[in-house]
């Protein structure tokens, strides 16, 4: 049989077992950097547990927490902050993400589970009776085994932020419809940032150095304007069959810290008071908590400097005037994200310097 790893910490007196009754309110995923930290020293500020502070505090029946689980590990801490932005009361919980997924597992799924177990168990009991050659189908029940299955993902769906509704519809008639879905409405966010496009000067012969010298320059935010429509026509051509409807989010789906919120994000250009600007226009289901919306910026961030945004600047898009390159982000000056209340409401010059908001 296959050994069990946990982490965990073994006590010495019976008194230390006695607990009190916790209700987790939420379940937040965060960076394994950000959870060893915790771990290490859990009396310490923590974005997630601000947004979650009014889920938190004791009454006569409970503790109500919220669970921190690793994003990329096994392991959780149980945090009660009392209205604080750390936690007050906390506890190391091993294997913390078995218990996560147990509780997103549906019943249909645990009578799935059951009866895969009955199956092996009437195996393994024929087996020692000299009996060798078995036919699943003969076993178990396989129209019920459909039909759990069928369950099964109706409750997952009905689980998700993003479905309102979802139904079995099975009534026993093949190649008919037998799941009914509804998804809410998205919500759109949009997040603005600066371009800075480079243009190749043609090739020109180096006489003193007898060779040829290529080189790249800048282009003015006036000249940017006059190539709107390449480079939109470039990032769509860039865009897989994955990315068909939800942009970028098809690669993103282990960011649990906000993926379950966030449908899509499909990177553009768009013109704003006579200036050329990166767009990422993302569609959010219901509400993010400010965690949500500061871990969904920082992804954001990432992407424009050194995710899609780094490997789309690497394409050159062919225009009359010579290879352009476009790069959503600017080591050498200043760079920033905007909202689209923040674009509005900023100079609408585009030489001044707009500054960092975020």
């Amino acid at each position: 049989m296959n050994k069990f790893y946990m982490n965990g910490k073994l006590i010495h007196k019976a008194s230390d077992h006695n607990t009190k009754r916790c209700e987790v309110e939420k379940w937040v995923f965060l960076p394994h950097s950000d959870f060893e930290r915790l771990k290490a020293n859990p009396y310490q500020e923590h974005e997630a547990i601000t947004a979650a502070r009014d889920l938190m505090y004791e009454d006569n029946n409970a503790y109500h927490c919220i669970m921190l689980l690793d994003e990329y590990g096994e392991d959780g801490l149980l945090i009660e902050a009392e209205g604080f932005d750390y936690p007050r009361l906390s506890m190391f919980v091993p294997d913390a993400k078995s218990i996560y997924e147990r509780y997103q597992t549906s019943e249909p799924e645990l009578k799935l589970h059951d009866m895969i177990k009955d199956t092996v168990e009437k195996i393994a009991e024929l087996a020692h009776t000299d009996k060798t050659d078995f036919t699943s189908a003969d076993m178990i029940d396989m129209d019920e085994v459909e039909s759990l299955v069928k369950n099964a993902i109706v409750q997952q769906l009905a689980q998700r932020y993003d479905i309102k509704m979802a139904k079995n519809t099975d009534i026993g008639v093949d190649f008919q419809p037998d799941i009914h879905v509804e998804a809410e409405k998205l919500t759109e966010l949009k997040f603005y940032c600066p371009l800075k496009v480079q243009r190749e000067i043609r090739p020109s012969f180096d006489e003193d150095e007898d060779e040829f010298f290529e080189d790249t320059e800048e282009l003015s935010d006036f000249e940017v304007l006059e190539y709107e429509s390449e480079i939109s026509g470039a990032i769509e051509a860039y865009q897989s069959d994955e990315e068909e409807n939800r942009g970028i989010m098809a690669y993103l789906g282990d960011r649990k810290r906000f993926a379950d919120k966030v449908y899509s994000i499909f990177p553009s250009v768009e013109n704003v008071g006579d200036r050329l600007m990166g767009v990422f226009t993302c569609q959010i289901c219901g509400e993010l908590d400010s965690y949500e919306y500061d871990e969904l910026l920082q992804e954001l961030r990432g992407q424009a400097s050194d995710g899609w945004a780094e490997s789309f600047e690497q394409h050159e898009i062919h225009t009359s005037e010579g290879d352009i390159y476009v790069s959503f982000y600017d080591t050498c000056g200043a760079w920033e994200l905007m909202t689209e209340e923040e674009v509005k409401a900023a100079p609408e010059s585009p030489s001044e310097d707009i500054g960092m908001r975020m």
